[in-house]
């Protein structure tokens, strides 16, 4: 399948998770830590399920329950229950990740780490968690402790470049020459080195 890697508001959205273990219960607490409002269907419910904030239906799942829902989620285990609710979702066109098929289903969950405004996500498309987690870390280790400050500075620096530089190849380098900077010392600039910056890439076109 042709997965495209997007970012997603599921502030207050329907999800379902259909199954009552613990990878439903952590898909679940994905869902619901980032505002979704998250429904679990399950005869039974492991403890660590039974402590999130999410509705809780104690039943077999049927195809009809996938009505509605932004995002459905098998992890019941089950492989007649997992075929039900994908061509379910199928029909209703509706996202659907399977816990336990990585070939059957239209949504990954992604390794994710958050710093901030700043958020990395990586995925092997399911063929291996333990790949998408280790090269997470990998990166997520290379972020600045201010990397939001030096994002907000780089955003504060584009009427600069555009005060400072005749064209958009000049503002790039600019850019460019401010944020390796940043990332070097951890830091914002201060007025003095960007202004350094800015006289020297002058003086290089002279």
């Amino acid at each position: 399948m042709a997965y495209f890697p997007v970012l997603l508001d599921f502030q207050d959205m329907p999800c379902l998770v259909a199954g009552g273990g613990r990878l439903g219960a952590h898909k679940a607490k994905l869902l619901s830590e980032n505002g979704a409002d998250v429904t679990v269907i399950a005869p039974e419910v492991c403890p660590e399920l039974a402590a999130l904030p999410v509705m809780l239906l104690r039943r077999a799942v049927t195809a009809e329950d996938v009505r509605g829902m932004a995002l459905v989620v098998d992890a019941t285990g089950d492989a007649a229950a997992e075929q039900m609710l994908s061509e379910a979702c199928r029909r209703e066109h509706i996202a659907f990740n399977s816990a336990c098929r990585v070939d059957d289903g239209s949504a990954i969950f992604p390794a994710v780490h958050r710093k901030g405004r700043t958020v990395l996500a990586v995925s092997t498309l399911g063929a291996s968690p333990i790949v998408s987690t280790r090269l997470r870390d990998a990166l997520a280790a290379h972020l600045p402790e201010q990397i939001d400050a030096i994002t907000d500075a780089m955003a504060a620096l584009r009427p600069r470049s555009r005060a400072s530089f005749a064209n958009q190849s000049q503002r790039r380098d600019f850019l460019r020459r401010c944020l390796d900077e940043m990332l070097t010392l951890g830091r914002p600039l201060s007025e003095a080195e960007t202004d350094a910056i800015i006289q020297k890439l002058k003086e290089n076109r002279k």
